[in-house]
């Protein structure tokens, strides 16, 4: 290393201390070095390179230990500004001392030791003129500390000469405030004092033994600036105080009149109190609020009406709409979902996820990548996952887009399902979002990445995606629901819902990471199925085989692409469209319910079980979902056919014969052919009245109970009392009618459909279950 020149001309090499954990920020520095902990939008380390560069040094040193490759991939040229840099890496830890003897080798001139993880703006040059003066050995910087305790302190006289050390002192030793800052300039024969290759320490072994030797050790009490990032409240303090200009600093961009660095354009709705730090790239939605000393890093998110006092917002993350932080830290790539409440001292760690309306209490951590549940209230910290809980629930693979569900992910879902089916052809589709559109690239881009061919059926919605796999004989497919809730649902053949074993495939190859990869020849192809619309249509007119002349009524969804589709299709059989009776399609195209003014709303339960009676009387068997009404088992009675009914999530293939039927009966999964279904036998009977007069009065009442854990133990007391052929739940004969009772796919809660002869019969049975599972396991059942 060339011996640079400072400012007074004093030869002088520096040496940065670069190989702190900070292990009371974690977890923060879990996947960085302390050092390179994020200020203002820059590393901690380049403002300590900043005050080098300006005091004239060309050349630095920097001890290295821990994460070494995250230091030296930030300076990729081994330079910043006109600063040389040179990583010295440790293999064995050698203290504070040995540390620096290690990177110095032998100097012939002083050495100025700086740490990278204090922010301060010292005066290095008076500091190093000062040494210089004084012909001192060793001086060491000090600063004036309001509470001496969290310090090791110096004991120095009225002309500077350091007397002694006292180490974290009580305060009925603390007979000096002047805090050791690590801020050191070492000549030549302090240097030779220090062993090489062993670990050696500063305060501990190099100054008391120059002490007993009597050497020249000199306190230099800076006035400026000095930090020390050691804990949350201090690096939050840090930032506050640098917005405020109480430190001379380099913060990216400039400073507007209010204060604050803005380097993105904000939009008129969302309210800053000034002094804060917004990034580039970032994004904040009308109604925000960002309170005095907010710091918000470049690609971060704020949602509408949420509220950031005194927090860090580091790169990438994302609070949602409605939440409140306080005084509080959110790493890189994390999220805050909606309406959740951090306070103060509160850290999310790089990757972790709060849910929504959850609360963080104040120094409370979350660690990396860990996830806290809905609604939960969080009172310790969190470093293992709350609830092991896979990643499929009931709606399929779920969450909000951008936070459980990037493309990132997307693409390794894809690459699981391809690794599982290399030989398969895989179908994805997607819901008329922009967003789901991206995600099924990305997962279109996994399952081809392991070889496997893909069948993209574009934009189009649930009920017609399982249509088209139906119609091409595909194995495997996701269909990507976009909105506000998004889901990646995974289907097996036919459409139908993905078996058990299909999802533990997928969530295994997705824990261990175990992806079939392949050359750059041998990708999967993908092929753009535009004509499956056509095929959809036509399937539609085939539920309506006689037209539809003589109906009139309205067609309603909240899915433009549906209701189109139902509306031109029962217009082109016959219908008119202006009549009272309102068909309403899902917006998934799953469901269908009828509005009569007289009568109100006929549920799709109904519906599903007047169709259902309507192909057993042609002499059909009907497969249908294993929750589908149980009056239909009694219309199969007396008409001499059967119901056979399919699992959810099979673990075998117990329903393997119910499947297969139900591949060629796709309409009781289908909103729309339901629809048309229903319009047939309207047209046939003449009246709702009729339809309703020719099946058996019934209603549905449904409700989900939460257990606070797992509900098997509720289930086996069911089970045992009325023993049985396992599938998915329990059936309960009781008075007035049957309760299904069945687990939610992550646990935690029961699903309770109660089937009677009125809404309120139905009402009462289901509220008489929910009390039992309350109380615990019920002692007998009826």
């Amino acid at each position: 290393m060339r011996h640079p020149v400072g400012k007074d001309g004093y030869n002088m090499k520096a040496v940065i201390m670069a190989g702190g954990e900070g292990s009371r920020l974690r977890p923060l520095t879990c996947d960085i070095p302390k050092p390179m902990a994020r200020l203002c939008g820059r590393p901690a380390l380049e403002y300590i390179l900043d005050l080098l560069g300006e005091h004239g040094f060309r050349e630095a040193a920097l001890t290295v230990r821990y994460l070494p490759h995250r230091i030296a991939e930030h300076f990729p040229q081994g330079s910043y500004g006109e600063l040389a840099l040179r990583f010295v890496e440790e293999t064995s830890p050698l203290g504070t001392a040995g540390s620096v003897r290690n990177a110095c080798g032998d100097s012939d001139d002083g050495v100025l030791i700086i740490s990278g993880d204090a922010l301060c703006d010292f005066d290095l040059s008076a500091i190093m003129a000062f040494h210089k003066k004084q012909g001192a050995d060793v001086t060491i910087v000090a600063k004036k500390v309001g509470d001496p305790r969290e310090y090791g302190l110096i004991n120095a006289d009225e002309s500077g000469v350091v007397q002694g050390f006292i180490e974290k002192p009580a305060y009925s030793q603390a007979v000096s405030d002047l805090a050791n800052t690590g801020i050191y300039v070492l000549s030549r024969s302090a240097l030779a004092l220090i062993p090489t290759g062993k670990f050696y320490d500063f305060a501990k072994d190099l100054f008391p033994l120059m002490l007993e030797k009597k050497m020249r050790l000199m306190c230099y009490e800076g006035q400026g600036y000095w930090c020390d990032i050691g804990d949350l409240d201090s690096y939050i303090s840090c930032q506050l105080d640098m917005l405020l200009g109480r430190v001379r600093c380099r913060i990216p961009g400039h400073r507007d009149k209010e204060g604050s660095f803005i380097r993105h354009t904000l939009g008129q709705g969302v309210t800053v109190e000034a002094p804060v730090y917004v990034g580039e790239n970032v994004r904040i939605e009308d109604g925000a609020l960002l309170e005095r000393g907010t710091v918000v890093d470049d690609g971060s998110f704020i949602g509408a009406g949420a509220r950031v006092s005194g927090s860090i917002l580091l790169p990438d993350s994302f609070v949602d709409a409605r939440a409140r932080l306080t005084r509080s830290l959110v790493c890189a790539g994390a999220a805050v979902k909606r309406g959740a409440m951090l306070f103060e001292g509160a850290t999310v760690g790089a990757g972790g996820v709060v849910g929504e309306k959850a609360t963080v209490n104040a120094g409370v951590k979350i660690w990396n990548k860990k996830t806290v549940p809905d609604n939960a209230v969080i009172t310790e910290h969190v470093k293992t996952d709350i609830q092991n809980r896979g990643f499929f629930d009931d709606d399929g693979i779920t969450g909000d887009i951008g936070v459980e569900l990037t493309a990132e992910f997307c693409a390794r879902v894809g690459a699981a399902i391809g690794s599982m089916r290399p030989d398969a052809r895989i179908a994805v589709g997607c819901s008329a979002h922009r967003s789901a559109a991206v995600l099924k690239m990305a997962m279109a881009a996994g399952i081809q990445s392991t070889g496997t061919h893909v069948m993209d059926f574009g934009e189009n919605f649930q009920a017609q995606f399982e249509f088209s796999m139906n119609f091409c004989n595909l194995p495997l497919g996701v269909f990507i629901k976009g909105g506000n809730h998004a889901a990646l649902r995974v289907m097996g053949e036919g459409g139908l819902p993905a078996t058990r074993s299909t999802e533990r495939s997928v969530e295994s190859v997705l824990a261990r990471g175990e992806f079939v990869r392949c050359s750059h020849e041998n990708m999967g192809d993908k092929v753009e199925m535009p004509g499956m619309g056509t095929l959809y249509r036509s399937q539609l007119i085939r539920c309506a085989p006689k037209g539809l002349s003589g109906l009139s009524v309205q067609v309603r969804s909240r899915n433009m692409l549906v209701q189109s589709i139902f509306r031109d299709t029962v217009h082109k059989l016959g219908c008119d469209l202006s009549g009272n009776v309102a068909v309403e399609i899902s917006g998934q195209g799953d469901k269908v319910r009828v509005y009569v003014p007289e009568m109100g709303y006929i549920q799709h339960h109904k519906i599903l079980a007047w169709c259902a009676v309507g192909e057993m009387e042609r002499g059909m068997d009907v497969a249908l979902p294993f929750d589908a009404p149980r009056a239909i088992d009694d219309m199969a009675g007396q008409l001499g056919r059967r119901v056979l009914r399919y699992l959810d999530c099979p673990a075998d293939d117990g329903d393997a014969e119910a499947r297969e039927l139900a591949k060629t009966q796709t309409w009781s999964r289908d909103g729309l052919q339901l629809g048309m279904m229903f319009l047939t036998l309207l047209r046939r009977h003449g009246s709702i009245e009729a339809l309703l007069s020719r099946s058996p009065r019934f209603d549905i009442v449904a409700r989900t109970v939460d257990t606070g854990g797992s509900p098997a133990a509720f289930l086996r007391g069911l089970s045992q009392a009325r023993p049985g052929k396992i599938t998915e739940g329990v059936l309960l004969r009781r008075n007035g009618g049957t309760v299904l009772v069945r687990p939610l796919k992550r646990g935690q809660g029961l699903r309770v459909l109660a089937e009677a002869y009125s809404s309120e019969t139905a009402a009462e049975l289901c509220e008489d279950v929910q009390k039992l599972i309350q109380k615990g396991l019920p002692k007998q059942t009826d």
